[in-house]
């Protein structure tokens, strides 16, 4: 079977490619969608109303139409074209070297990245200009900003106070979330009259999960604010008719009658 050899994977005659010379080449595209370009095949032997299916049969080499993928790969990148990561992987398997902006300018993805620019700070704080590449047979075009302008809008008195404002706020919010009341699902149930459909259907999902603090490796905590338990538990008519009742009855004395005095 005549073969082409590429830089360090293979297609089989007929533009075919192997999971395995697959997997050393390198792909974006995902296994649902390297689905659509597998060649299907037989699996089994019909013996009478039943298809056997063997050990060989399974371990049958997986075909995937080459062509087919370079294309898809094509139009997934040029649909994610400003997908940093994505675009790597694809220069790296495509062994292309891709044209870059200069190094005096940050991508808005890298801005992004800086942490604290939101797209509402870049629109209101920074001018753009545009870079333009060739890049599969087309031109495309992406917005970059000067790092010196970045840098200096970062040491302005205006930028800082609303960094640090909303650092302030957002310290305050987590604050106010340690100090608040939390209870968990098995509290509510167990004190407070809760049952497992109550807690569905009324509370939802948990205000806040938190680490185990007696195993590790256990699942996470589910914590409910205390106060929104109980905002609930006084206005609605749901809990109301439906709250379970788990205060203990007297425990009778061990001598004592069941039957009334005569």
């Amino acid at each position: 079977m005549k073969q082409q050899k590429h830089r360090n994977f293979t297609v089989r005659k007929g533009g075919y490619i192997t999971k395995s010379q697959l997997g050393k080449r390198g792909t974006i595209l995902s296994e649902s969608q390297l689905h659509d370009f597998e060649v299907e095949r037989k699996l089994g032997k019909r013996m009478g109303d039943v298809t056997v299916i063997t050990l060989e049969d399974l371990n049958t080499v997986r075909l995937f139409r080459y062509n087919d993928i370079e294309k898809a790969e094509k139009e997934l990148m040029l649909e994610n074209f400003h997908d940093v990561s994505m675009r790597k992987s694809f220069c790296k398997i495509w062994n292309i070297e891709m044209e870059v902006h200069p190094d005096t300018h940050f991508s808005r993805e890298e801005l992004l990245r800086r942490g604290h620019w939101t797209p509402e700070r870049v629109e209101r704080f920074l001018s753009c200009e545009s870079f333009s590449i060739t890049f599969l047979g087309g031109r495309l075009t992406y917005l970059i900003y000067l790092k010196s302008d970045v840098r200096k809008v970062e040491r302005s008195d205006d930028y800082k106070m609303l960094w640090q404002t909303e650092k302030q706020q957002k310290a305050a919010a987590r604050k106010a979330v340690r100090e608040k009341e939390k209870i968990t699902p098995t509290r509510l149930i167990s004190e407070r009259g809760w049952t497992k459909g109550l807690i569905s259907e009324l509370l939802g999902e948990p205000d806040l999960f938190v680490d185990n603090p007696h195993y590790k490796s256990a699942a996470p905590m589910r914590l409910y604010f205390l106060d929104r338990v109980k905002h609930i538990e006084q206005t609605s008519d749901v809990f109301k008719s439906r709250r379970k009742d788990r205060r203990k009855s007297p425990i009778k004395k061990r001598n004592q009658s069941n039957y009334p005095n005569i």
